[in-house]
């Protein structure tokens, strides 16, 4: 890999008049009041071992009115925080503008309405190139964070924050859209270039893993280093997508099949990298406070999705999201930060059950570049559907070996492993819907793995991790 794995951590407040899922208010301002709770985030972004992160802004946070830089606003002490925090443990960061939201960089048909100009693609793309310039310089040059590997210019541009007259957000024309995007990224690339600023960029960042039929045929692929999507209306192989909440769910085995292995296979022939920027799960509902995406059932989905990506190829994945508030549009967060009830922040942060014991306990054991090994699964399916999904992968800072294995039926496989070194004794840890966290959280040796074969019990509908280098139980996660 030539990343990790991580999960979005944004910088954004306040609410927008328009749409603006989630992607606001899950941390609080960095103020005195609020250190505990920071302090609390960062040992469990630590903890977690969150070695990618999309660190997520809006323009209007450091530039609301054209040529007024505000560098000090509550938005950017909470990207400085993220980014201190992320330079410190060596984690790469995509710096993502969700959306400009300024109305002088909106269309003029866009412009005196607060909804409009926030989805509004730039009108002026030198000053959107000029801006992302002065951006980087106060960031990367004068503050000195090298961290930020990638910039992304828009959330999902294919989607609703893209728009281009006579577009509504009702009526889009994604061919012409298409053309506007690669003329920015062209513009920014350039800008770049000619700024010295030796920060990559990533895209096109598209919403929902989409078929396209040959990237290289796409308009903005000339004009970015690596490529990257979203991923969130995937269910399980053996369900039906038609039978889920979620308009135009999928199955996943058949929806990466007609990306990521493609995707994979183009990317690497034009030397760019492949990536998973927001992966999580809408299928089984995501409206208001609705607990299904931060479910066990959505977490042990998503956990699939990671093993079934390492496998492919893919160079990094993002979660959706490590703070969220969860009352916006689902609860999508690793860690808890919000009171539901009385609507403020939390003292400190919290695990959220049950993403943080399943999702995040797979996060923690991945180390940073990891070397995928190669894994054959046999048997473990039913009905001609495979049900166990495994991933073995080396760190390379210390060689150490990491086996995530999904069983997604609901009876238990008793499987024979083999090929695992003989000179080392593995660890386990098994998480199951309704085990407590001390459970799940608690090594158990298991000797047995020395030699060339043994057998193991996979409980029904699960996640087991197995590692020969135990991590402590309060320390951070493997980098």
């Amino acid at each position: 890999m030539q990343s990790g794995v991580g999960a979005s951590w944004h910088s954004l407040l306040r609410p927008t008049v328009g749409h603006g899922g989630s992607a606001f208010g899950g941390n609080p301002p960095v103020i005195p009041t609020h250190e505990k709770m920071w302090q609390s985030l960062e040992r469990q972004a630590a903890w977690l071992g969150l070695k990618f992160i999309r660190a997520e802004m809006d323009w209007s946070q450091w530039q609301a009115a054209e040529g007024v830089f505000t560098w000090e606003s509550p938005e950017m002490r909470i990207l400085d925080r993220i980014l201190r925090w992320a330079q410190a443990h060596g984690s790469d960061v995509m710096l993502q503008c969700m959306w400009t939201g300024v109305d002088y960089l909106a269309f003029p048909e866009y412009r005196g309405d607060p909804a409009l100009s926030q989805v509004s693609a730039p009108a002026d793309l030198d000053a959107f190139a000029a801006g992302w310039v002065t951006l980087l310089r106060e960031l990367v040059e004068r503050r000195g964070y090298t961290c930020i590997k990638w910039i992304t210019l828009v959330n999902e541009p294919n989607y609703y924050w893209w728009l281009v007259p006579p577009d509504t957000p009702a009526a889009q024309d994604r061919a012409r859209q298409g053309r506007h995007l690669a003329d920015a990224l062209d513009r920014v690339r350039t800008a770049l270039a000619s700024a010295c600023l030796k920060v990559k960029i990533m895209g096109p960042d598209f919403t929902d893993l989409p078929v396209l039929s040959r990237l290289a045929d796409e308009p903005w692929w000339p004009h970015v280093d690596d490529v990257d999507f979203h991923s969130y209306c995937s269910c399980f192989d053996w369900e039906e997508p038609s039978d889920q909440p979620a308009a135009g769910s999928y199955r996943l085995g058949e929806r990466l099949q007609q990306t990521l292995v493609p995707y994979r296979a183009q990317t690497t022939a034009a030397g760019k990298g492949l990536y998973l920027t927001e992966f999580g799960t809408q299928t089984y509902g995501y409206r208001a406070d609705d607990p299904a995406p931060g479910s066990f059932r959505s977490s042990l989905k998503d956990t699939e999705l990671l093993i079934r990506a390492l496998n492919l190829g893919v160079d990094g994945l993002n979660h959706w999201s490590f703070t969220n508030r969860g009352d916006a549009d689902g609860q999508w967060q690793l860690v808890d930060t919000w009171d539901l009830r009385w609507k403020q922040w939390l003292p400190e942060c919290v695990p959220h059950q049950d993403s943080y014991y399943v999702l995040g306990l797979a996060l923690r054991h991945l180390p940073h570049r990891a070397v995928v090994l190669k894994t054959e699964v046999r048997g473990g399916g039913l009905e001609g559907i495979p049900r166990v999904w495994s991933a073995v992968v080396r760190s390379p800072r210390d060689n150490s070996l990491t086996v995530l294995i999904v069983n997604d039926a609901d009876l238990p496989w008793t499987l024979t492993w083999s090929g695992l070194p003989s000179d080392r004794e593995f660890h386990q840890l098994c998480s199951v819907a309704g085990r407590s966290p001390d459970d799940v959280l608690r090594y158990t040796a298991r000797p047995g793995f020395r030699g060339k074969s043994a057998q193991e019990i996979l409980p029904a509908f699960s996640l087991t991790v197995l590692t020969d280098a135990p991590l402590a139980p309060g320390g951070p996660g493997r980098w």
